[in-house]
């Protein structure tokens, strides 16, 4: 067998194989006496039909499969004798076979690259000191009494924390006039998440009273038929309600919240808090790490697994929404998938270059915390995840999980101030 090996763009290869003639003709014979024995031809007892007449009958057949399985064969032992590591699915692209000749055969691939040490010098990470407010505390505890407030109809204008009852008729926009009606439709200007131009738009008004109010609707609006959107409505308000905040004591705390004290609360209210600081803390880490290592580890990655991300990104998107322009979609988030599969290919390099294993302990902790929020049993668990057939991806990222957890271990942590949010919707 010859093979010659070409160098195309980035990590494409294309390879030109040439399969001596004997062993063609003697592929060929064999399939030929395959068929001849079990060919059924008027005239002629199954085993005894002369091999001219197969030729002549079943060459088509013959040769499709004898490509089939030469190329495989041969395929196989030309990249392993180029020591090649393909990714994805060849593509052959030329096929030249007739008994008595050689087959030649052109196939196009992509390889893995070849991955240096990965370096994680220089590897600093910075964290937010972990400060909680009281006003944070008090905010939660200020959310909890709206929550649990009697609302009554009021005969006055609107407050900044009343809600307002109104009926929203579509005049302009990127909205189809009349499109959508909303009838009693519950505003809160107390809420900081209502669009703040329903909060300006609406302050001061009273029952029986209309108003034109145009949104800008911001892109990462929750209803996606309005992100991003502009609109102009004709508000015409039915009703003005107030709340009527519960005391907040000790009584409050156990009627509502299910503690003993309100001390109690406000110290459960801060651990839940510290909580989630801690997880967003870890999730900015985690990214500073990622963009550390993929910027001082710069390698090819094979356009086969690029291709493979975005076709799964939009997928995903699909299942979510309707109208998705594909072209676009791949287009936007092609540097976020080249990142990802950069990242990948490195944190798997690492974790052989440090030894780094999913053990069977890994695993079987995984799939406790698992049945713990999903509270399952373990055996419900185990089912639902060999059902799955997610073994490998939880692999990966439990692979994913304790690198990271390495290259924090090498880090430099400096401590930053925590960045005020305050007055953000």
């Amino acid at each position: 067998m010859q093979v010659e090996v070409v160098e195309k763009e980035g990590l494409k290869r294309e390879l030109n194989i040439e399969v001596p003639a004997e062993i063609v003709t003697e592929a060929y014979g064999k399939i030929y006496e395959e068929f001849r024995k079990n060919a059924k031809i008027k005239g002629f007892r199954p085993g005894k039909v002369p091999v001219a007449i197969i030729r002549s009958k079943f060459k088509q057949e013959v040769t499709a499969e004898l490509v089939e399985d030469l190329i495989g064969k041969y395929l196989a032992q030309a990249i392993q004798e180029q020591k090649l590591d393909p990714v994805g699915k060849p593509v052959i692209s030329k096929i030249d076979v007739d008994e008595g000749k050689p087959l030649v055969f052109t196939v196009g691939i992509e390889i893995m690259p070849d991955i240096a040490p990965v370096n994680f010098d220089n590897l600093v990470v910075n964290e937010p000191e972990m400060a909680i407010p009281d006003k944070a505390v008090d905010d939660v505890i200020e959310q909890l009494r709206k929550n649990h407030a009697d609302v009554r109809v009021v005969d006055r204008p609107a407050r900044e924390d009343d809600l307002v009852i109104a009926n929203l008729e579509t005049l302009e926009g990127d909205l189809d006039p009349g499109d959508t009606p909303m009838t009693n439709r519950e505003i809160d200007l107390g809420n900081q998440y209502t669009v703040e131009e329903f909060r300006k738009g609406l302050a001061g008004v009273s029952r029986d009273e209309t108003r034109n109010i145009e949104i800008n609707y911001p892109q990462d609006y929750p209803d996606e038929k309005f992100a991003g959107k502009k609109v102009l409505y004709k508000a015409a308000v039915k009703e003005v309600k107030e709340r009527v905040l519960p005391i907040v004591n000790d009584h409050f705390a156990k009627e509502m919240a299910g503690a003993g004290t309100l001390l109690e609360l406000r110290l459960d209210i801060r651990k839940r808090i510290e909580m989630d600081m801690r997880q967003d803390v870890k999730r900015a880490d985690k990214r500073q790490i990622i963009d550390h290592i993929v910027a001082q580890n710069p390698i090819q990655v094979p356009e086969v697994m690029v291709e493979s991300y975005l076709s799964g990104l939009v997928e995903d998107i699909k299942r979510h929404e309707q109208d998705v322009k594909e072209d676009e979609v791949r287009q936007n988030y092609r540097p976020a998938a080249v990142h990802a599969v950069r990242w990948y290919l490195l944190y798997q390099r690492l974790a052989a270059q440090e030894n780094i294993e999913v053990s069977s302990a890994d695993t079987e902790n995984w799939a406790k915390r698992f049945a713990e929020s999903y509270r399952m049993d373990m055996a419900k668990a185990a089912e639902v995840l060999a059902k799955s057939g997610r073994a490998d991806d939880i692999k990966d990222g439990i692979l994913e999980e304790k690198v990271v957890d390495f290259l924090m271990s090498k880090a430099e942590v400096k401590k930053v101030a925590l960045e005020n949010k305050e007055g953000q919707a």
